[in-house]
């Protein structure tokens, strides 16, 4: 009797958490849309959004519907999706590590999009295309951890130790490289204005095919990775146990992987490098709905998506142009780090 109702209530709990990261998440979307230079009403933006969602007949002044609609719209969805995206990617790292201060570039994969996406502004190709950018983040991403991955791999069999290890020293190359970059590019002050500022992270100009883009990286990220959601459980109990229920753990953590650094890179390409979102999201849901990933993954998302959107509207309205999104989220995640050290420290091993 106990158990049961010790399971209703943890029911219970899992839905009221969800259902509040939701209204969170769609309070953060209004507010977005509400928050600019320009104040636009209730009923205009209801208008606006009833003629294009709804496609019904509703007048609107032409010069608002466009900042609402090619502005402020797209910039909010993007924030949505990439927040989803690390959200989704940190549960899906900290259940392959086993580790809950795990975080989507412990492999290298933030820092390898980051290098893509400073070497695209370097080169030049940004101005040629809005794709550039995006497209070598994601490219630089998945090459990243595919060199990560082979390191880590011998005999077929994949070390997640070394697999950390190799990560941290990767980060670290690739970082130097991305500096390099950086003091390359200062004799052109646009380009190096263009590139710190999008390492800061930043939704500036978002248009709908940076929607386009973090979309469809994120559905299919996201829902690949729910159909190793339940390997990734029994993983994360044992991988020995795993196996002999007929899970094959390198490939399902492989396939995790894969997917992680496509959320992870997706999300970096169209809003730059945007930190700690994929540490504190999956922590703070995962103390309401549990280590279920089935049900993690996307509670994590949602939460992640509300965390950046919110993150982006007290730039826009305190920031006064110097503040971006990844210095706030730096700001936020830095001390909720150490405070997950502090909590946790006697668990761990003292020498």
């Amino acid at each position: 009797m106990n158990r049961r109702s010790d399971r209703r209530h943890f029911f219970i709990t899992s839905v009221v958490a969800i259902s509040a990261a939701t209204l969170l998440l769609l309070i953060g979307m209004f507010l977005s849309i509400r928050i600019g230079p320009w104040e636009i009403g209730l009923q205009d933006i209801g208008r606006i959004l009833a003629a294009k969602v709804l496609h019904m007949d509703m007048p609107s002044d032409p010069a608002l519907e466009a900042i609402v609609w090619l502005g402020r719209v797209p910039r909010t969805l993007t924030g949505v999706l990439v927040g989803f995206a690390l959200g989704a990617a940190g549960t899906i790292m900290q259940g392959i590590f086993k580790n809950p201060m795990a975080s989507p570039g412990v492999i290298g994969t933030s820092s390898g999009a980051a290098l893509g996406a400073v070497s695209a502004i370097y080169i030049g190709w940004a101005a040629t295309s809005i794709y550039a950018v995006p497209s070598f983040a994601i490219l630089f991403a998945f090459l990243s951890m595919l060199i990560v991955l082979g390191i880590a791999t011998s005999g077929g069999l994949t070390s997640r130790y070394t697999l950390l290890l190799a990560g941290i020293a990767f980060n670290a190359i690739f970082g130097a490289l991305t500096s390099l970059v950086i003091v390359l590019s200062t004799d052109q002050f646009e380009m190096a204005r263009q590139i710190v500022g999008w390492l800061m992270g930043d939704l500036t100009n978002r248009s709908w095919q940076h929607v386009h883009i973090v979309l469809l990286v994120t559905l299919i990220g996201t829902l690949w990775s729910m159909l190793y959601a339940r390997d990734l459980n029994i993983i994360m109990l044992s991988e020995e146990i795993a196996a002999n229920l007929g899970v094959n753990v390198t490939r399902s953590r492989n396939m995790l992987l894969f997917f992680a650094a496509l959320l992870t890179g997706g999300a970096i390409a169209v809003s730059g490098a945007i930190g700690f979102v994929g540490l504190i999201a999956p922590h703070i849901m995962r103390s309401f709905v549990g280590s279920d990933n089935r049900a993690l993954i996307p509670s994590a998302g949602v939460l992640g998506g509300a965390l950046v959107v919110f993150s982006d509207c007290v730039v826009r309205v305190w920031g006064g142009g110097g503040l971006r999104i990844g210095v706030l989220t730096a700001l936020l995640g830095g001390p909720f780090f150490l405070y997950l050290i502090i909590r946790d420290r006697r668990k761990f091993v003292f020498f």
